[in-house]
């Protein structure tokens, strides 16, 4: 149950599932404090992305001409785009794949997390990576690895490498299948 974490995290619970983790949490005490040490980290994470950048005063002669010169600018680009506007929407015989690409990202960020106390290295390889190892790095002290990744869009093939010999499929994942050399790969469908 262990997995539960991360997606308690990610919100990848049901209720019924949420209800669950939270009963197990609140009888183990080790478990309680690694889950409570993960969401700690994921607010410390999560605020050093959501950081803004200080106001700057220039303090140059230049200081009043410069919003004159953006602004200026942005009304010229916008201009552009007006005048360029019937042109790149053309009905052309690539126009619907043009359309598509347009309209929908090839790629989505996934998070992958496994938890291997104990260990040295744990890598990830799978159809989205052309099968080469990429490493995960350490989250925490706990024993948890992570790693995020663009993935393009369909359905992927993947397991993880612990300490460079041993193939492990995720354990947060319930779709699976035997590959060609008797360890299991997990399935992961994306959608973009």
């Amino acid at each position: 149950m262990e997995y539960l974490i991360s997606m308690y995290i990610d919100n990848e619970l049901s209720l019924d599932e949420k209800i669950d983790f939270l009963e197990y949490v609140h009888d183990s005490k080790p478990y309680k404090e690694d889950a409570v040490g993960l969401l700690e980290q994921e607010k410390v994470l999560s605020a050093s992305l959501n950081m803004t950048a200080p106001d700057v005063a220039l303090k140059t002669p230049h200081a009043r001409i410069l919003p004159l010169f953006t602004r200026s600018l942005g009304w010229a680009v916008a201009a552009c785009l007006l005048l360029l506007f019937p042109f790149m929407t053309s009905q052309g015989p690539d126009s619907e794949i043009q359309n598509q690409l347009i309209a929908e990202p090839t790629t989505v960020m996934h998070r992958f997390v496994i938890h291997r106390q104990d260990t040295q290295m744990v890598e990830i390889t799978g159809s989205f990576t052309d099968w080469r190892s990429v490493p995960l790095v350490p989250s925490g002290t706990n024993g948890y690895w992570e790693i995020s990744l663009e993935i393009p869009a369909g359905e992927h093939r993947y397991t993880f490498i612990v300490d460079g010999s041993r193939f492990l499929p995720d354990p947060t994942v319930v779709t699976q299948e035997l590959d060609d050399f008797g360890s299991s790969n997990s399935i992961l469908k994306v959608e973009a």
